[in-house]
C-alpha cells in the first residue's frame, strides 16, 4: 500500500493515544500530543477522550483504538538514495573530505517512502565506502522535500536538514578495493594507493598530517585555501563530528589509535559488525557506535558453525556446584550458592555459541562478506551493557520495499538477543538524534521538538505491529490505515 501524501499546507493537530512511547523510555497512558506550525505543542497526560472505536472525529483530531505512538524513528547510519543513485563520491581521488552527498545522493528515491511506511522520519546518510574520505555526510528529513521529477507528488522526496553532518572515513577493505599497484604505463585512475588495510590508514594519517601543516601555514600566509583540508581542520577542532566505518575488531582499534594520535573530539563508530569484541576499549575511550544492520535477511546471508574454540567450551562446560541438592537436608547446598558464575571473554564466548554469524550478508558496495566474521545480532546489547552509547541504523535495508531488515525490525532483532524494549526503542529515537546531532530536534515526543510522531497498530517492538499513520514535521506523511 502506498502512502497518501496530503496537502501542503500543515494544519494544527489533535493525536490522542492509549499508549505515547516518549522517546526516552518513558511511557504514558492516555495522552493527548498538540500540534501546531510543525511542532510539537503540548504533551498532556491521564486525558480522558471520550472517544469510542467509531466515533466520529473532528477534523485534525485522530485517535485509533489501542494504538501506541512513538517519535518517528531516526535511522542513524543509511544509505537512502545512496547506492540507487549510481556513483556518489568522485572515486578518481581518495580524500573527497568536502563532497557533499546532499548534492549527488537521489532524494527522490523510492527507499525514502520505504522508509516512511516503516516509519523512519528522518535520516543520516552516510557517504559510500569506496573513499578513504568519503565526504560530508547529510542529515535529512524522508519526506517534506521538493522533488527533481516534475511527475512526482510535491513533498514526496527527502529534505535536507543539515548538509554537513559529519565527515565519513571508511577503514577496512572498501576503500582499497579494486586498486592496483602501476604496471607499465597506468591508463586508469585504479593505479594508485591504497591497496591495502594498511595502506587506507597510510592514507589517513597522511591528510591529517597535511592538514596540521596546513593550519601551520595558512597562520602564516603561505598556504591558498584547500576546501578538503579546511573540513580535516572543522574535524580536528571539534567543530565537526567524524565517523569512522570500522567493522572488525583491528579496524575499531585502529579508529581508537587514530582518535588518540590526532585527538579527535568527536568520533562515532559506524556500523562496527565486531565492535563488541572491543567494547571495554571503546567505553574507556568515550566513542559511540552506530551499529547496523545485524546481518538476518536469510535471501542475503549464509550462516556459518560455530569455531574450534567455541566447541572446545561446548564440549567442556563450567561445572556447576551441587546440582540437584536442593532437596530437604541439603539447604546448605543449594545450587545458587555454588554456581561458577562466567563473566569476561567467557560470558562472550558462550553468548557466541547461540548467536548467527554470517559470511555474506545485506551490504554496501564490497562488503560486510569478509568483514562479518564475529558479528553478532547481540552487538547493541554487549555494548549497552559495557557502558558504550549506541544506535541502531538499517544501512540499505529500505531500498526494497519488501526488505525484512527495516529500521524497526532492527530494533526488535536486538530486544530478542538481550537488549530490553525500552533501550531498544531509544536507539533508534532519541539516542539515534543525538549521535546524529539533532538531540534537541527529533527523536523524542516532548514540546519544541519537530511534529514527527508514528501511530502503531500495536507496541511498536512487537513484530505484528505496523505504523498506521506516520506524521512528518506535523504533516500527515502516510496513512496506511
Amino acid at each position: 500500500m502506498f502512502a497518501l501524501l496530503l496537502p501542503l499546507f500543515v494544519q494544527d493537530i489533535t493525536i490522542l493515544a492509549d499508549t505515547l512511547h516518549l522517546g526516552n523510555g518513558q511511557v504514558l497512558s492516555h495522552a493527548v500530543v498538540s500540534l501546531e506550525n510543525g511542532k510539537i505543542q503540548s504533551v498532556t497526560e491521564g486525558v480522558s477522550h471520550g472517544f469510542s472505536k467509531d466515533a466520529q472525529q473532528p477534523e485534525g483530531t485522530y485517535y485509533l483504538p489501542e494504538a501506541h505512538l512513538t517519535p518517528g524513528l531516526v535511522d542513524a547510519y543509511s544509505f537512502l538514495g545512496v547506492h540507487t543513485a549510481g556513483y556518489t563520491v568522485d572515486e578518481t581521488k581518495e580524500s573527497g573530505a568536502a563532497h557533499a552527498l546532499s548534492l549527488t545522493a537521489d532524494l527522490d528515491a523510492s527507499g525514502f517512502l520505504h522508509a516512511v511506511e516503516n516509519g523512519v522520519t528522518s535520516a543520516f546518510l552516510s557517504p559510500d565506502s569506496t573513499n578513504v574520505f568519503g565526504g560530508l555526510a547529510a542529515f535529512v528529513k524522508t519526506s517534506g522535500g521538493d522533488p527533481f521529477n516534475l511527475y512526482r507528488p510535491a513533498l514526496s522526496a527527502a529534505k535536507v536538514v543539515n548538509a554537513a553532518a559529519a565527515l565519513k572515513i571508511s577503514l577496512g577493505l572498501d576503500a582499497s578495493k579494486g586498486n592496483h599497484s602501476p604496471w607499465g604505463k597506468p591508463s586508469d585512475f585504479r593505479s594508485r594507493r591504497p591497496t591495502t588495510r594498511m595502506g587506507t590508514v597510510w592514507e589517513i594519517r597522511r591528510q591529517f598530517y597535511r592538514a596540521l601543516s596546513y593550519k601551520e601555514e595558512r597562520g602564516n600566509g603561505l598556504a591558498d585555501a584547500n576546501a578538503d583540508l579546511d573540513i580535516m581542520l572543522q574535524v580536528l577542532d571539534g567543530r565537526l563530528p567524524l565517523r569512522i566505518q570500522a567493522r572488525r575488531n583491528n579496524d575499531v582499534q585502529t579508529a581508537l589509535r587514530l582518535k588518540d594520535e590526532f585527538q579527535i573530539p568527536h568520533m562515532i563508530i559506524e556500523e562496527g559488525s565486531e565492535s563488541w569484541r572491543a567494547k571495554e576499549l571503546l567505553a574507556a575511550a568515550g566513542v559511540p557506535v552506530v551499529v547496523g544492520p545485524a546481518y538476518d535477511e536469510v535471501s542475503r546471508a549464509v550462516a556459518t558453525g560455530p569455531t574450534l574454540a567455541e566447541l572446545r567450551l561446548l564440549a567442556n562446560p563450567p561445572a556447576v556446584c551441587c546440582e540437584g541438592l536442593e532437596e530437604p537436608g541439603h539447604e546448605d547446598h543449594a545450587p545458587d550458592a555454588h554456581v561458577v558464575k562466567i563473566t569476561g571473554f567467557a560470558q562472550d564466548l558462550l553468548l557466541a555459541t547461540t548467536t548467527p554469524r554470517y559470511d555474506a550478508a545485506a551490504g554496501s558496495t564490497f562488503g560486510r562478506q569478509a568483514e562479518g566474521e564475529k558479528a553478532t545480532p547481540a552487538t547493541p546489547a554487549l555494548l549497552w551493557k559495557a557502558g558504550v552509547s549506541c544506535a541502531i541504523g538499517s544501512a540499505e535495508a529500505h531500498d526494497s520495499a519488501l526488505s525484512e531488515a527495516s529500521l524497526i525490525h532492527q530494533a526488535r532483532t536486538a530486544v530478542q538477543w538481550g537488549l530490553s524494549p525500552e533501550q531498544a526503542l531509544v536507539m533508534v529515537t532519541s539516542k539515534a538524534a543525538m549521535l546524529c546531532g539533532q538531540a534537541k530536534h527529533v527523536g523524542q515526543v516532548a514540546a519544541g521538538f519537530d511534529a514527527d510522531l508514528v501511530l502503531w497498530s500495536g507496541n511498536p517492538l512487537v513484530g505484528t505491529s505496523r505504523p498506521l499513520l506516520v506524521f512528518v514535521d506535523g504533516r500527515l506523511a502516510a496513512d496506511l490505515r
